[in-house]
C-alpha cells in the first residue's frame, strides 16, 4: 500500500516542520520533515479562522470550510512512499 505524505513547513502546526501521513483510513503526523519519494506536488495552505485556502500546482486554487477555528500559514510538499515500515514517533490525527 502507498502512503501519500504531505510534508510541511510553517507555522500553525505543532512543529514548524512536520509530516502527516495517510495509509488507507489513518492518518497521522510525525515532528520531522520527510520529503516523499515520489513528489506529485507543491502547495501553499492558508487557513484563518474556518476558511482554509489552498493554492496547488495539481489542484489549482480552493477554499474550503472547516468546523474548526485556527491560524495556519504552510508551504508543503505532496507525494508517496511505498509502504516500507520504519519506526515512526507519530500521533494518529
Amino acid at each position: 500500500m502507498k502512503k501519500k505524505i504531505y510534508a510541511e513547513i510553517g507555522f500553525g502546526n505543532e512543529s514548524f516542520l512536520s509530516t502527516e501521513i495517510e495509509e488507507g483510513n489513518k492518518e497521522y503526523r510525525i515532528d520531522r520533515f520527510i520529503i516523499p519519494r515520489k513528489i506529485q506536488g507543491f502547495y501553499v495552505r492558508i487557513w484563518i479562522l474556518r476558511n482554509v485556502f489552498v493554492l496547488s500546482s495539481e489542484n489549482g486554487f480552493s477554499i474550503t470550510k472547516k468546523n474548526k477555528n485556527k491560524l495556519k500559514i504552510l508551504f508543503g510538499i505532496s507525494g508517496n512512499n511505498k509502504d516500507d515500515r520504519k519506526n515512526f514517533n507519530h500521533k494518529h490525527l
